[in-house]
This record gives C-alpha cells, sequence and structure tokens, in this order.
C-alpha cells in the first residue's frame, strides 16, 4: 500500500457513519476492510458527529497482513464543516500518514464551496510532464473524506451525480452513473444498496505520464455501493471496488454503530 492509497482509498469507503440534521448531538463509529484477492491491505476505523447543521469526523487507516511487511502504512485524519441542502460542505480537512519512512501531512481550508489554503508538508515537488491547478480547478470541490456524502431526493437519483474530488494535490472528478439495486445486510443496517459505477476522470495535479492514473481513467472498472442513512436523503457507501493495474482492490465496512 502507497502513500496515495490513503486519501484515495479514503474517498471510496469513507462515511457510512455520517446521517444529516438531528436534535442534538449524534455520535457514529464504522470499521473498514481494504482488500486484494482476499488478502487484506487495510484497516480503518471513523468516529463522526453530527450536532444540528454541523458535522465533524475523526478516522485512522493503517496498513494490516501482507501489506504492512512490504509498506507499514499509518495514518489520522479528520474534517469539519457544514450540512448543506446540496450535502456536505467542508470547511477544514487534514491528513498526516507514514509509510515507511516517508512522512507526509496535509490541511486544506475551505472558503464556501471552494479552497482558500492548502499545506503539504513536505513542499510538492515539481515534476515534468505536469497538469497544473489552476483557479477554477479548485472551485465546488470537496475533501477525500466529505467527497461521499451524496444529498439525493430518492434513491434512483443516487448515482446522477459527479464526485469532485481534491486531496491537496490530486483534482480529479468522479463521475458515477446507474448500475444496479442490490440486498445488503451489514451490522447496523439491512436493505437495499443503489450500486453506482464510477468513471475516474483526472483535471490537474497529477503527471500525463502516471500510468497508474491512466488505468484509473481508461481502463479500471469501479463501483460504489451506497445505502440511505436513515430518512435524511443523504447516502453513502459500504462497500467500493476499484480496479488497479494490479488487481480489483475492495472495500467493505465491517460494521457501524450509532449512539448518543
Amino acid at each position: 500500500m502507497t502513500g496515495r492509497l490513503v486519501p484515495v482509498a479514503t474517498a471510496f469507503i469513507l462515511l457510512a457513519t455520517v446521517t444529516a440534521k438531528a436534535d442534538g448531538a449524534k455520535h457514529f463509529s464504522a470499521d473498514y476492510t481494504v482488500s486484494l484477492f482476499g488478502l487484506t491491505l487495510a484497516r480503518t476505523s471513523f468516529t463522526s458527529t453530527v450536532d444540528g447543521q454541523s458535522f465533524s469526523i475523526k478516522g485512522s487507516i493503517a496498513s494490516a497482513g501482507v501489506a504492512r511487511i512490504i509498506d507499514d502504512t499509518k495514518g489520522t485524519t479528520s474534517v469539519s464543516g457544514l450540512l448543506t441542502p446540496d450535502g456536505a460542505q467542508p470547511q477544514s480537512f487534514f491528513v498526516a500518514y507514514t509509510s515507511g519512512k516517508k512522512r507526509k501531512r496535509t490541511a486544506i481550508a475551505f472558503s464556501g464551496d471552494t479552497v482558500s489554503h492548502t499545506e503539504n508538508i513536505p513542499p510538492l515537488k515539481k515534476h515534468k510532464n505536469w497538469v497544473p491547478l489552476g483557479p477554477d480547478d479548485l472551485k465546488a470541490v470537496t475533501d477525500p473524506l466529505s467527497l461521499t456524502l451524496v444529498k439525493a431526493e430518492a434513491a434512483s437519483a443516487v448515482c446522477n451525480h459527479t464526485l469532485k474530488y481534491y486531496d491537496g494535490e490530486l483534482r480529479a472528478d468522479i463521475r458515477l452513473s446507474y448500475a444496479a439495486t442490490a440486498p445488503w445486510s451489514v451490522p447496523g443496517y439491512t436493505g437495499k444498496a443503489i450500486v453506482c459505477n464510477a468513471h475516474f476522470v483526472p483535471i490537474a495535479g497529477y503527471r500525463t505520464t502516471n500510468s497508474a492514473l491512466k488505468f484509473l481513467r481508461d481502463k479500471s472498472r469501479i463501483t460504489i455501493s451506497f445505502v440511505p442513512m436513515g430518512r435524511t436523503g443523504i447516502y453513502a457507501p459500504v462497500a467500493a471496488s476499484v480496479g488497479t493495474q494490479i488487481g480489483t482492490v475492495e472495500v467493505r465496512a465491517d460494521k457501524f454503530t450509532t449512539g448518543q
């Protein structure tokens, strides 16, 4: 598991714990497993709080199994923001992780739905064949944690969205389209899941010669399964499947719990 997997994985696997506005603060937690060829690569845990129109999420991710031997990665992440009629609107995002001997930290601040400041430590390196970020690329975007809170009037509309991803370096669109409706059961939820196909489109902040991103854009088969969070009109993912050059990465929610 590489450092890039930390933000990208969280974009696909988070937030089955978050609901929309409630009377008084409510707290939620969830665990996920990331696997490849049936082998566990990573485990994640998240806790979130929803209080009226505001939300906050804190989480951790760590490599596991064989991946831990090859590339020991550990990270923590957090986000806080507002819940609007259009979905989650982040105000501040933070992620810090170590991958082997490498350490990285990213902080993103938002003004409305536009990125106002990004800090990467260490600073990003300049690369050849680089697609630079422009001012318009950082408008109406969300961080990897807030990304997958999908607001929809009905289940049939969940996949009618383009998720605008920004992790402090890469800016990409994840264009959803309807694939299927399937039964789903996980501790805390039993019912139907909406399965969306997802097309990954890099926009800026990447090298045009990056073979992994080329594969994700041109050849990868990606699906994300969403379930409704009660009667809130918010849908969140409980599973994802991402085709990569070395195989299909599977992400599944093991459980989520709620409490006051």
